[in-house]
């Protein structure tokens, strides 16, 4: 199964940065901060100490704890939620699925469990994207991209067989990615872990079955 860490993924894209290690700290302590105790409480003394480094230098590089925010959201947008993507989908490329609810199955599965698992740190975006269409569109968008270029083939292969309804591959991953979400989001606002990731997973593919049954 496909379980990206998203705290580890930005800490490997930040590598990549043009950034001093200071810098890093700062972004890191700011990421662990905003994931636990939420933007507005987190002040930039609060992520001085975690980071292990002055208030001074945290001014140094991010005039405003709003730089800060938008010097996290950057590369997750860009690198770690399309690299999660990516993993994800090479992993089902790699799976041999014997008919379209084995493959519906294990990919609602395993991005309810990638939800859960990563709910301290998706909520930040939640809170953000609700604030900010422009976001919204910009992911909504990479989305849509990223799940028609992973999963189209397959989606064709079921169509083929009698399997899948004939609509394109983004209106297929519009409805599938739509049902994940009503069931995952709550759990990533209020940070809880609370919902059966299995009885959700049969729930809602017995669900799409029978909306996306030809």
């Amino acid at each position: 199964m496909s379980l990206n860490n998203v705290e580890s993924l930005f800490a490997a894209s930040l590598q990549e940065a043009d950034l001093s290690e200071k810098q890093k700290a700062v972004l890191r302590a700011s990421l662990t901060l905003f994931a636990d105790k939420g933007y507005d409480r987190t002040s930039t003394a609060d992520i001085a100490r975690l980071a292990g480094v002055s208030e001074g230098t945290v001014y140094k590089k991010f005039k405003t704890k709003r730089e800060i925010f938008e010097a996290i959201t950057a590369p997750f947008v860009d690198q770690v939620l399309p690299t999660a993507a990516g993993e994800f989908f090479q992993e089902i490329a790699g799976t041999a699925f014997p008919d379209f609810r084995s493959l519906l199955t294990f990919a609602v599965h395993d991005r309810i469990v990638f939800g859960l698992a990563n709910r301290r740190e998706l909520k930040i975006f939640v809170q953000e994207i609700v604030s900010d269409p422009k976001m919204f569109s910009m992911l909504a968008a990479r989305a849509s991209r990223l799940f028609t270029q992973g999963l189209a083939p397959l989606f064709k292969q079921f169509q083929d067989t009698g399997e899948l309804v004939r609509w394109d591959a983004v209106r297929i991953g519009r409805y599938i990615i739509s049902t994940v979400l009503a069931y995952v989001l709550p759990s990533v606002i209020t940070g809880t872990a609370s919902m059966d990731a299995e009885q959700a997973t049969q729930e809602i593919v017995a669900f799409l079955m029978k909306g996306l049954h030809p």
